[in-house]
C-alpha cells in the first residue's frame, strides 16, 4: 500500500470543499481567501490558486477536460484544465451555489433558490428551472433518463437542533426527456447531502445518519441502514461499494452486492 501523503497550500486557508479526478485533486476555499487550489494527484504538489471569488466555494466537479466550481457569490465558472483560464461563467443561483451535476449536454445547479437550474453546455445559456423543493437543493446526481435533487436547510442548526416547521429533505426525480417531476423519495428526517445511482437504485446519505435505497423500477425505498455516526456527509460510489464520509473521521464501505438484495 502507497504511504499516505499530505498537501500543504502553505496557506491559513480553510477548505470547505473537494473534489478528485484521475489528474488532481481540488480544494476549495472560505472566508478572505476564496479560491481553488489544485493539486497534482500523484505528489499533492500545490501547482495552481484559481482566485477571483468574492464567496465560498462550495462544490468543485469536473470532467475530462474542465474543471466546474459553485460558490456563495452565485456563479458557476467553468475552466480549462489545459491552462486554468475561465472559459465561461454564470450566474447558478441568485445567491449561493450548493451543488452541481453534469451531463454531455447539460450543468445543473443546485443552492439556495430552492431550485435546480439547467444550463446548455454549448452556450451556458438557461434551458429551464426545475422548481417543486421547499427547502435548499443541497445534493445533485444524473444519469442518462433523469436528474435527482436532494433538498435539505443550509441555515438551520444542524443536527439534534429543532427543525423549522417548513424544513423539508426529499429526493425529486427528473425526466430529461421534458423536464417533468416523476418521482418524490421521501424517508430521510433531516439534510440530504449525497445521491449516488447506478443502473437498478438511488442511493442518499443524511443528517439523519441513514443510507437508504431506492429502486429506478417503482422508487420504492428498499432498504434503510442506519450509522452510528452524528452527521454522515459524504458519499462516493463505484461498481462493487458505496463509500461514506462520516463526522467522528472514518470512513465507511458497504458492498453493492450485500444490501442491493
Amino acid at each position: 500500500m502507497d504511504s499516505f501523503k499530505q498537501a500543504n497550500s502553505h496557506s491559513s486557508s480553510y477548505l470547505y470543499s473537494l473534489f478528485a479526478d484521475n489528474q488532481y485533486l481540488y480544494g476549495g476555499t472560505i472566508w478572505d481567501d476564496c479560491s481553488i487550489k489544485v493539486y497534482n494527484g500523484t505528489n499533492l504538489e500545490l501547482i495552481r490558486s484559481l482566485e477571483g471569488f468574492t464567496g465560498t466555494v462550495f462544490v468543485l466537479l469536473s470532467d475530462d477536460h474542465h474543471l466546474f466550481s459553485g460558490s456563495g457569490d452565485s456563479r458557476v465558472i467553468v475552466w480549462d484544465k489545459k491552462d486554468w483560464s475561465e472559459v465561461g461563467s454564470f450566474s447558478g443561483q441568485r445567491h449561493f451555489v450548493l451543488s452541481l451535476a453534469i451531463d454531455k449536454e447539460y450543468i445543473y445547479a443546485g443552492g439556495i433558490d430552492d431550485c435546480t437550474n439547467v444550463f446548455s453546455r454549448d452556450d451556458l445559456g438557461q434551458v429551464t428551472a426545475l422548481e417543486g423543493h421547499k427547502s435548499n437543493v443541497l445534493s445533485l446526481a444524473c444519469d442518462e433518463e433523469y436528474m435527482y435533487s436532494g433538498s435539505g436547510e443550509i441555515w438551520w442548526g444542524g443536527p439534534g437542533s429543532p427543525r423549522p416547521p417548513e424544513f423539508e429533505s426529499a429526493i425529486r426525480v427528473w425526466d430529461k426527456s421534458d423536464w417533468s417531476c416523476v418521482a418524490v423519495l421521501e424517508g430521510h428526517t433531516d439534510n440530504v447531502n449525497a445521491i449516488a445511482t447506478d443502473s437498478r437504485f438511488v442511493y442518499s446519505i443524511s443528517d439523519d445518519s441513514t443510507l437508504r435505497l431506492y429502486s429506478k423500477e417503482d422508487w420504492s425505498e428498499n432498504l434503510c441502514i442506519t450509522l452510528e455516526a452524528m452527521r454522515i456527509e459524504f458519499m462516493t460510489t463505484d461498481e462493487g461499494s458505496i463509500y461514506i464520509g462520516c463526522s467522528d473521521g472514518s470512513v465507511r464501505q458497504f458492498s453493492k452486492t450485500g444490501i442491493d438484495t
